[in-house]
C-alpha cells in the first residue's frame, strides 16, 4: 500500500491505537482515528461504532481498516463483553468493502485454557474478555475472505522512554505494590510472562499494509515465545524501578514480597486469612485474584514475529508511571494487620 492511502484506525485514544495512528502518520498515511469521545486535531473523530452510523466524514471507501478498539477489563458480564468486543467489529465488517485490508488486533491469551479459538463457551477461557476476543477472531474468520489478525500480550510503552497514553491493564501492579494492596504476590515464580512495546505492534502494523492485503486469513502473532522473561524476574525489574524512582525522591524503598502459589493461595492461605481480613482488603483481594490467570502461564506462546528484549522497556514504562502518577508511586505500605 503506497502512501498516501486513506486509512481508519479505531481506538485511536488508548494505549496501542494511539501508537499506530502515530506510525501510520509519520508513514505519510492519510490516518482518521476513531474512539467513542473523540480526540484533538481535524482527522479525530468520536464514533461509537455499532450503536450509531458514522458521520459523513468517516464513510467509505478506506483502503485500510486498523481494529484497535476494545474493552480490557475482564469482569464483564458476558454480554457486555461481547457488545463491547464482537458487536463494533461486526458493524466494522459488514460495512467495509472486500478491497479494503482488514487488520484485526487481537491478544495472545485469546486460545484461553484449550488452546485455540474453537470454543463458543465462557468456561474455557479465563475470563470474558477472552471469551468475546475468541469470539471476535471466528466472526472475521466467518465475514473475510481476505483479513490480518495480529494478536499480542501484555503491552509496555514505547522503546525510547516508556510513554504510554493510557496506563492501565498491567498498571495494577505498581499501585498495588506502592499501596500494600497485597501481602503476598500470587503467582506462579516461574511462569512466562511474555511483553510488547506499543513500537512492536505500531510497526508490524505498518509492515503488513505496506505488504498489502493477504491471500487469506493471516495470523501474527508478536511476543517474545519461549525468551520471554519470567514472572519473579518481571516483577524484580517492577520493583527495581520503582525504588530507583523513590530513591530519587526521597521515598523509602519497597520490600521483596513473597511469592505463593494460586492453588496454595486459594484453597489454603485464603480461606484461613479472610475472616482477619477487613473490608478494604477483602476488596483488593478479590479485585486482584482475576490476574492469577495471567501469572500462572507455564508455557510460552508461540509467536511468527519475535520482538526484541523488553526488559529496558518495562523498567522505563514503570518509571514513566511513576512520574506521571506520583501520589500513587509515593505511597508507603501499610503493613497487613495493622
Amino acid at each position: 500500500m503506497t502512501p498516501p492511502a486513506r486509512i481508519l484506525v479505531t481506538g485511536a485514544t488508548g494505549a496501542v491505537g494511539s501508537a499506530v495512528v502515530r506510525a501510520l502518520d509519520a508513514a505519510g498515511h492519510e490516518t482518521h482515528g476513531v474512539s467513542r469521545r473523540g480526540g484533538a486535531g481535524p482527522r479525530r473523530h468520536a464514533w461509537s461504532i455499532g450503536a450509531q452510523e458514522p458521520p459523513a466524514t468517516l464513510r467509505g471507501p478506506w483502503h485500510a481498516v486498523v481494529h484497535c478498539a476494545g474493552d480490557t477489563r475482564w469482569n464483564l458480564p458476558a454480554e457486555r463483553a461481547e457488545a463491547a468486543n464482537v458487536g463494533p467489529l461486526k458493524a466494522l465488517l459488514t460495512a467495509t468493502g472486500a478491497a479494503t485490508h482488514f487488520v484485526h488486533l487481537s491478544s495472545s491469551y485469546v486460545t484461553g485454557l484449550r488452546g485455540d479459538t474453537v470454543s463458543e463457551v465462557p468456561d474455557d477461557y479465563r475470563n470474558s474478555y477472552e471469551w468475546s476476543k475468541a469470539a471476535a477472531e471466528r466472526l472475521v474468520h466467518a465475514l473475510r475472505d481476505s483479513a490480518d489478525i495480529v494478536r499480542f500480550p501484555i503491552v509496555m510503552g514505547a522503546r525510547a522512554d516508556g510513554f504510554l497514553d493510557r496506563y492501565s491493564g498491567f498498571f495494577w501492579l505498581p499501585s498495588a505494590l506502592c499501596s500494600g494492596a497485597v501481602p503476598a504476590l500470587v503467582a506462579e515464580e516461574k511462569g512466562v510472562m511474555d511483553m510488547v512495546s506499543t513500537d512492536d505492534v505500531a510497526a508490524h502494523v505498518v509492515r503488513l499494509l505496506a505488504d498489502g492485503p493477504p491471500a487469506g486469513r493471516r495470523l501474527t502473532v508478536l511476543g517474545r515465545g519461549d525468551r520471554a522473561r519470567r514472572v519473579d524476574e518481571t516483577f524484580d525489574t517492577v520493583r527495581n524501578a520503582l525504588n530507583s524512582w523513590r530513591a530519587e525522591h526521597g521515598v523509602p524503598a519497597l520490600d521483596r514480597l513473597p511469592y505463593v502459589a494460586p492453588e496454595q493461595w486459594n484453597r489454603f492461605y485464603l480461606p484461613f486469612a479472610e475472616e482477619h481480613l477487613d473490608r478494604g482488603q477483602l476488596t483488593r483481594i478479590t479485585a486482584l485474584r482475576a490476574y492469577q490467570g495471567y501469572l500462572s502461564v507455564t508455557e510460552p506462546f508461540e509467536v511468527t514475529d519475535r520482538v526484541p528484549d523488553t526488559a529496558l522497556v518495562l523498567h522505563r514504562s514503570i518509571r514513566r508511571w511513576a512520574e506521571t502518577h506520583e501520589a500513587s508511586a509515593r505511597r508507603v505500605p501499610r503493613p497487613w494487620g495493622t
